[in-house]
């Protein structure tokens, strides 16, 4: 054979062996990123198995439900507390606690997914404000959580939030939220939710007033939904909504609550709110900048909270008392996250 033949049989031979290789190396089984054909890898087994319980920050995630094609919702995300926070860990467990209750699919409902997590039976039926009609699967997004009150060992946390729900044929709606959250501090001092408290509401729908109106279609006012609808029942106090108005025209006012899902009692005591009977309402953010920040002006919300007073409102709750022991101006660990603005009828506006 000669020597241009035996090179020819040489280049054939070795790229048999090269295909050969190629295709040992391409097997699905040998690929280094997988086990075993069809198993998944230890990272893979991880993440399709998350957990979660109603004092975790940590949320179950909603997944796809077999049936009509639909858009599949996003998934519940988990409040983390910002700069300047007071024992975050509360409001933490009351977060996680709405978190759960709101992340369900195949229309399981709320309570029944705490059940699921382990929460007793009566704490979870407490849940069921949560749940509605027709709707198959919901994922929330807490917008803030609020102090109500806070003791040595028990608290109460108004939570914000946004619920998105979906029906089985693939409608979504999107409702916005303020739930009373009661907790109780347990052995080891960890807290636990044990109920949320019922609705309530200021009455059937009354006439709105110039300031009604005028408050409902300020932009500087940007009202939280469960506010917007207080302000539209007409119940409202016409004395409080000016100075909402008056503060209006030097700062953008977020408002976090007025009467649906406050607490309706000055905690921890039995006195009733003026929150109850439409006479106050909490900001939780002025000029857009979250009053718990400590990078927000003390100075803006002093400035604030001294024209509160000036247009009348007769208590005024802030991270800091401009009057000391005189009645109008106070502060405490619950109003280091909101300015509480109120009339009492009878009593001298606030004054520093």
């Amino acid at each position: 054979m000669s020597s241009r033949w035996r090179r020819l049989a040489t280049l054939l031979a070795l790229t048999l062996i090269a295909l050969t290789l190629w295709e040992l190396l391409s097997w699905p089984g040998n690929d280094p990123g997988r086990g075993a054909v069809g198993e998944p890898t230890p990272e893979a087994s991880a993440s399709a198995s998350p957990t979660a319980s109603p004092t975790s920050t940590e949320p179950p995630t909603a997944t796809a439900e077999a049936g009509p094609p639909t858009t599949a919702l996003p998934p519940t995300t988990v409040w983390r507390p910002g700069p300047g926070e007071p024992q975050a860990e509360i409001k933490q467990t009351a977060t996680a606690f709405i978190e759960t209750a709101g992340t369900w699919i195949g229309a399981v409902g709320a309570a029944a997914t705490l059940r699921s997590k382990g929460v007793g039976p009566d704490v979870a039926a407490t849940a069921t404000a949560l749940e509605a009609p027709d709707a198959v699967s919901s994922t929330v997004r807490v917008i803030y959580p609020q102090y109500g009150g806070v003791t040595a060992d028990r608290a109460a946390v108004m939570v914000l939030f946004e619920q998105q729900l979906q029906t089985a044929q693939g409608a979504t709606t999107i409702r916005q939220m303020a739930l009373d959250v009661r907790l109780t501090q347990v052995a080891g001092g960890s807290w636990q939710a044990e109920e949320i408290r019922p609705l309530t509401s200021l009455g059937s729908s009354v006439p709105l007033s110039e300031a009604a109106q005028a408050v409902l279609a300020e932009p500087r006012l940007e009202l939280s939904a469960p506010a917007r609808l207080d302000v539209s029942s007409g119940r409202m106090d016409d004395r409080l909504l000016r100075v909402l108005l008056g503060l209006a025209e030097n700062w953008v006012l977020t408002v976090q609550v007025m009467h649906t899902g406050h607490i309706q009692t000055v905690y921890p005591t039995e006195r009733v709110s003026n929150h109850a009977v439409g006479r106050a309402v909490d900001i939780r953010a002025v000029d857009r900048q979250p009053v718990i920040d400590p990078a927000t002006s003390r100075e803006m919300l002093i400035e604030l909270a001294a024209r509160a007073g000036e247009l009348g409102a007769t208590e005024v709750g802030a991270p800091f008392d401009l009057n000391g022991d005189r009645s109008g101006f106070f502060t405490d660990v619950v109003h280091q996250d909101h300015l509480h603005v109120g009339i009492t009828p009878g009593k001298q506006p606030a004054t520093r």
